[in-house]
């Protein structure tokens, strides 16, 4: 049955009656699209954002008497590691400057003062959209991410990936106990051969045609950890006291 919270938020939910739903989270610019594509070409699912509330600002705390409840869902959130996480939430803020998009975060124009200074982060799709306000990106990524990692298990049908780790390896999905349990569409992991298009809110899109673009995706850029380049010593540094120890502890990642 699906909660509350999901029917208040978007309404009716029309999917084909043998499709699973899952629930689909993380930072913006973390690989929500790609987690949604490798979901829906892999498994029997529909893979929907914004079941929880917006899908890039955590799972909101739900009061007694609030009258709302969460979904009955599976919740499958992605991480990218903070480093390559900075620099493509910069780049994408970039978007507005170059190619005027209509972006969902706001902060410093170049990518020392973006780093070091607050961002306001907020549904850029919703006329009037709530905001969130952080001292800096890195503040952000802690902040979704502690929400999420420490999410009750009992009480949630949780499950997070690194980004990185699905780029080199797929079928991780498939190895791991929440998603284990969704029906496989067949033993040969689909992936991507190009970068994606944005997915959108629309139920069951990537399990159609024309969800890639013509450019091409350069794994090596994170298996190879080339978003390094892109930082100054001192911008490490600052790095280096921002980020969460435990989140990258417990994520596996290393504080460079």
């Amino acid at each position: 049955m699906i909660g509350k919270l999901r029917r208040m938020l978007h309404g009716p939910f029309d999917v084909a009656s043998d499709l699973q739903v899952v629930a689909v989270a993380g930072a913006l610019r973390s690989g929500t699209n790609y987690l949604k594509f490798l979901l829906e070409q892999n498994y029997h699912v529909v893979a929907e954002f914004n079941a929880f509330g917006w899908k890039h600002a955590g799972v909101p705390v739900l009061a007694g008497k609030s009258g709302l409840a969460y979904p009955d869902m599976p919740l499958v959130y992605v991480v990218k590691g903070p480093y390559a996480f900075v620099v493509s939430l910069h780049r994408y803020h970039q978007r507005k400057l170059t190619e005027g998009h209509r972006i969902s975060i706001d902060g410093g124009e170049d990518f020392d003062s973006f780093l070091s200074g607050p961002v306001t982060v907020f549904d850029s799709q919703s006329a009037g959209s709530p905001q969130m306000r952080f001292a800096n990106p890195v503040q952000y990524w802690n902040f979704l991410y502690w929400n999420l990692e420490t999410l009750d298990p009992v009480r949630f049908r949780v499950a997070g990936f690194n980004y990185e780790d699905l780029i080199a390896d797929p079928d991780l999905l498939c190895r791991n106990q929440v998603v284990m349990k969704l029906r496989r569409r067949s033993e040969a992991v689909a992936t991507p051969t190009n970068r994606l298009k944005r997915l959108g809110e629309t139920a069951g899109s990537a399990a159609k045609t024309g969800y890639q673009s013509g450019e091409s995706f350069d794994s090596a850029y994170y298996t190879e950890k080339r978003y390094l380049d892109s930082f100054t010593p001192a911008q490490l540094s600052f790095m280096r006291a921002e980020i969460d120890p435990w989140l990258m502890a417990r994520r596996g990642y290393e504080i460079i």
